[in-house]
């Protein structure tokens, strides 16, 4: 049976609140939050991050200070804020003390329900609005101040009705995260899956009753015994030149592939007339650079790319299979291995040359082709779907949140 909602809604005619209930309250963040303004040292008080995610010990990728006593304190239970506008829903509840960047806005009330304020002040709605409130001149320096938050108005309802509010939600977001996080691990298995079928086909063929022999190189192991094994040097031919572009030309970054997909996910523009390296339509590029991302494509257009891709411009083969190859587990996980440098590891030419790649005759690597192109289609579709089921369970969670806390869902 349908439950008849009696209650009345009032308007606000405040943009980012818009209705709410109408024995609800509307004031400023100033009137129920206290900037905790002490200033610490992370030698005495854990430094913490303030993420996406929420309040978590300091990140590894954090940008640390010499100046350890410059830290603003936390306690258990405040809400903390990057004031900057690059750090976007940047905010949460601290479970634990410690001590953060002075460009976060820590805050605690005494008025407001703590699981309440997790919600009303981290919302897409709140955020943009909180924003607005900020100056500065560029994005990276606009930020918004207490001095300006504190008059930002909020709905404010009945202490029982917070609570009320916050279980609520908690509950939903606990129950969206499960479906949410299950999906995640479902394409993961789906991502190793495609990546076990990659390294079988090119190393084992697709006739699980054919007969195998010893590659003779140890990390490839068996290969059918009708397939030939070869150094990469002696199938393909590479070239390493640059060229004059101009501004707006297309330019291929690390950025624009996917890894262990074999495809981009979109071009980039150079921003300067300049000379880079260059690429051709049909031309396979391999990223040297952390190999362990498995980056390669055949490319459909010429233009500029960067010099830490090797430029493939002739396979004796099917230039897809090459593609396979390098993209596959066993390949990259050879290559990362034998690959230099701590932060940024990367391999060469000189090496990836001297390895060897397992070679079946021409009409069975057109099989192996076919029957990759097909699979790994299913595979990214079902994966795809996923993702999108994703991103439609974060607006649904989202939209939740802001109809809750301002009253436009009931309780």
């Amino acid at each position: 049976m349908w439950k008849i909602l009696t209650r009345k809604l009032k308007e606000t005619n405040i943009d980012w609140i818009g209705e709410v209930p109408e024995n609800w309250e509307i004031s400023t963040i100033g009137s129920h939050y206290t900037e905790r303004t002490d200033k610490v040292s992370d030698l005495d008080y854990i430094p913490l991050s303030v993420t996406k995610s929420g309040i978590v010990p300091q990140l590894e990728i954090a940008a640390k200070s010499s100046n350890h006593d410059n830290r603003k304190l936390v306690l258990k239970d405040d809400f903390v804020i990057n004031s900057r506008s690059d750090r976007k829903m940047s905010a949460g509840i601290s479970s634990i003390d410690g001590s953060v960047s002075v460009i976060n806005t820590v805050l605690y009330s005494n008025t407001i329900d703590r699981n309440y304020t997790k919600y009303l002040l981290k919302n897409y709605a709140f955020a943009e609005e909180f924003y607005k409130w900020g100056t500065g001149i560029v994005d990276d320096l606009w930020s918004t101040k207490w001095l300006k938050m504190k008059n930002i108005p909020i709905p404010v309802p009945s202490s029982e009705k917070q609570k009320q509010i916050g279980s609520v939600i908690d509950s939903m977001v606990q129950n969206t995260n499960n479906i949410i996080n299950g999906t995640k691990e479902s394409i993961l298995e789906l991502k190793k899956y495609r990546q076990s079928v990659i390294t079988e086909a090119v190393t084992k063929g697709l006739n699980p009753n054919v007969k195998m022999k010893e590659s003779g190189i140890d990390w490839i192991g068996d290969i059918p015994k009708h397939w030939n094994i070869k150094k990469i040097k002696y199938s393909t031919s590479t070239f390493d030149a640059k060229k004059d572009f101009v501004k707006e030309d297309i330019y291929i970054g690390l950025e624009n592939v996917l890894s262990y997909e074999g495809r981009i996910n979109d071009y980039g523009k150079l921003e300067k007339d300049s000379k880079e390296k260059y690429f051709e339509k049909g031309n396979i590029l391999y990223s040297k650079l952390r190999p362990y991302l498995a980056k390669a494509f055949i490319a459909d257009i010429t233009g500029s790319c960067s010099g830490e891709f090797i430029v493939f411009e002739s396979f004796k083969g099917n230039k897809r299979y090459l593609l396979y190859w390098l993209i596959s587990q066993l390949f990259t996980d050879f290559i990362n291995a034998t690959s230099y440098g701590a932060k940024m590891p990367r391999s060469s030419w000189d090496y990836i040359k001297e390895t060897s790649i397992p070679r079946p005759p021409k009409h069975e690597e057109n099989e192996i082709v076919s029957y990759l192109d097909d699979k790994l289609s299913q595979i990214n579709k079902l994966i795809e779907n996923k993702t999108k089921v994703i991103k439609e369970l974060e607006t649904y969670k989202n939209s939740l949140i802001y109809e809750y806390v301002t009253g436009k869902k009931e309780v």
